[in-house]
């Protein structure tokens, strides 16, 4: 399956605006005092999975657009928000258990790419393009 461009530019809205808050956050703990390696590994399983689990949606609305079967396109969306919302807790099960990890740094970048959508959305910033 080809990569639509809708999906690639989005993810890539997604991932900077990811990019942005993790950098936020790091600089938060930096100025707490709290800063560790264990807030960088946080920080980079939760935004690195925050963007994945963008970009499989992205696929999955994809591919249900170009297939014109609703009851099977209604079925992959059931299954595929079921999936992620799965792995989603399992990776923040993950961050709170593994030392390795600190649990903030890990489940706050879960929330980035609803807070970047949010502001884009603030913004006017419709399809990566300012709102005149």
């Amino acid at each position: 399956m080809k990569i639509q461009k809708a999906v690639r530019d989005e993810t890539a809205h997604i991932a900077l605006g990811v990019l942005v808050l993790s950098l936020v956050m790091q600089g938060i703990f930096l100025v707490l005092g709290q800063w560790d390696y264990t807030v960088v590994l946080g920080n980079l399983l939760g935004g690195g999975y925050a963007i994945l689990n963008f970009f499989v949606l992205g696929l999955t609305v994809q591919k249900v657009a170009g297939d014109g079967d609703e009851k099977r396109g209604k079925n992959l969306m059931q299954f595929s928000y079921s999936a992620r919302m799965f792995v989603t807790m399992m990776v923040a099960l993950l961050g709170m258990m593994a030392p390795v990890f600190h649990w903030v740094a890990v489940v706050a970048p879960l929330l980035f790419p609803r807070v970047t959508i949010f502001v884009m959305g603030l913004m006017g910033n419709k399809n990566g393009k300012k709102a005149a």
